[in-house]
């Protein structure tokens, strides 16, 4: 908070704040309180029982004043690790990769020697965060990185290997980005196919999506412009490319997201036998926080789950959680590094999604 100097105002919303509102309304209201708090602008949808609601709220481009539009593409960010994941659970239903197998066994010799647990992990732990194998994030590549450019394999590696192994593979959980770069060359090798190939010919093509992309810096003109970075709180990032590789490299509008999430975690989904095996093992990943292979599970106060993942870029944050008890998907994007804002997004999109269930239940 001192480096980024947060003065935002995080709208704490109750649900008498919904009552009586239609779901429209009611994430207009969420979006226009989250820019009341501070963030310069700000997308919300909302999928519930087969219908889409989506808001805009601020500005996607503080120079030219370029109003946000729930249509823009977003930066995923790490919400393209569920999209990774999908991939190599799809090649385990081909038989072409084996969770158990060591990770060592698909991958080049020169990419496993000097890779800490490298010899020892499993694609499994990959997938769960288990692996102990370091990130390729520290504060030498923060600072000395050109992030301009886009990651891959060859500019993580080193970073990685540089490091000392977290733990011994298996005996805890701690979020690792290399661990997901290392699945999509797994996938790619396997499979003789480019990652983006494959996430065209299992996701994209299945479920109809036109503007879903992946590794593309700026699939449109006059995108969304973020805007934080380290020690310039408010610097426009609108062409850093931190949103790249297998762990972060999908755009696509809200409403793809939330499609593919749908379809994912809920019953009548397209992906659902894939996303039960993703969801099929878990571990403990924080208080009321569960990993499964890919998706990330929340237990709220009130007994609710949420399903789902996050995603931070420099200067975006990007929230997509599923409700299936309540037949919800929400996805909410703010174009600033601005964490307290966006748990608020989290929290009031929550609040929200159980008003509107409580009341029909009520008029059913």
């Amino acid at each position: 908070w001192l480096i980024y100097r947060d003065t935002s105002e995080p709208p704490l919303l109750k649900s008498e704040h919904f009552t009586d509102l239609s779901p429209q309304q009611s994430i207009q209201k969420i979006a226009d309180a989250t820019v009341a708090g501070g963030a310069p602008g700000v997308i919300v949808l909302i999928r519930k029982d087969g219908q889409e609601y989506s808001a805009a709220s601020g500005v996607a481009n503080k120079q030219s004043g370029q109003s946000m539009s729930a249509e823009l593409p977003l930066r995923a960010a790490s919400i393209s690790k569920v999209y990774t994941a999908a991939v190599v659970i799809s090649l385990v239903d081909q038989k072409l990769i084996h969770l158990d197998t060591p990770i060592a066994d698909y991958l080049n010799k020169n990419i496993v020697d000097g890779l800490p647990n490298a010899k020892q992990a499993t694609v499994r732990q990959l997938l769960l965060h288990t692996s102990g194998i370091p990130d390729y994030y520290d504060l030498r590549s923060y600072f000395l990185q050109d992030w301009s450019t886009p990651i891959t394999l060859e500019r993580t590696l080193p970073v990685s290997k540089r490091g000392t192994a977290n733990f011994m593979p298996g005996d805890q959980f701690e979020y690792s980005n290399m661990g997901y770069i290392l699945l999509g060359e797994i996938a790619e090798v396997v499979s003789g196919k480019s990652l983006e190939q494959l996430i065209e010919q299992i996701i994209i093509q299945p479920l109809n999506f036109t503007q879903t992309f992946y590794n593309v810096q700026h699939p449109i003109e006059n995108g969304i412009h973020g805007y934080g970075t380290y020690f310039r709180p408010w610097a426009d990032t609108y062409n850093l490319w931190e949103h790249s590789g297998p762990d972060a490299g999908i755009m696509a509008p809200a409403s793809e997201i939330a499609q593919f999430l749908e379809d994912l975690t809920f019953e009548s989904g397209k992906l659902r036998h894939i996303g039960q095996q993703i969801l099929s093992e878990k571990v403990s990943s924080g208080r009321r926080r569960e990993q499964g292979l890919g998706l990330e599970i929340i237990e709220t106060k009130s007994g609710g789950t949420l399903i789902g993942h996050t995603g931070d870029a420099f200067g975006y944050q990007t929230v997509s959680f599923s409700i299936p008890e309540v037949d919800t998907v929400f996805v909410a994007s703010l174009n600033c590094d601005c964490s307290a804002l966006t748990l608020s997004l989290i929290r009031n999109l929550y609040v929200a999604s159980q008003e509107l269930s409580t009341r029909k239940e009520a008029e059913n």
